[in-house]
């Protein structure tokens, strides 16, 4: 695999997944402070030239623990040459960390405006997903707001 690999990409769907909201078991108010549980995950399409992030949310009433809502959603980046950072005989990818970065922070940035129009009306509306590293690709992140 080349060594000085130039990252182009360009976002080329939003796909929503999955959506639930769950009556709450106490009463939801201004007050309330929402908890959220973030998982991210990146596949890949190579016939296609795609790199596909889904984030998966579950929001949560912090006090209670309570799970509140449900979100999942696909941003779907289209990667000139691919193949470059897909080794295929270790089944193993080759994505430059700040590619990695940068593609996971676009996602949850995406997937943050998507839960605010999927929640808007209800009593969800609050529940804005707060600013989250998004270096930390491979873990669960929690965060409370």
């Amino acid at each position: 695999m080349e060594k000085n690999k130039e990252f182009n990409f360009q976002i080329k769907g939003i796909e929503i997944l999955e959506t639930s909201i769950l009556a709450p078991k106490n009463r939801i108010d201004v007050n309330t402070i929402f908890g959220f549980d973030l998982q991210l995950k990146q596949s890949f399409n190579l016939e296609r030239e795609l790199v596909i992030v889904t984030c998966l949310i579950n929001v949560f009433d912090n006090d209670t623990k309570n799970k509140l809502g449900h979100l999942e959603a696909s941003c779907l980046y289209f990667v000139k040459k691919l193949e470059k950072y897909i080794d295929k005989e270790n089944n193993t990818t080759s994505l430059p960390q700040e590619a990695v970065v940068t593609l996971n922070s676009v996602s949850i940035s995406t997937i943050r405006g998507v839960m605010y129009g999927v929640f808007r009306g209800t009593f969800l509306n609050g529940a804005i997903l707060p600013i989250v590293n998004p270096s930390l690709s491979d873990e669960v992140k929690k965060q409370s707001q």
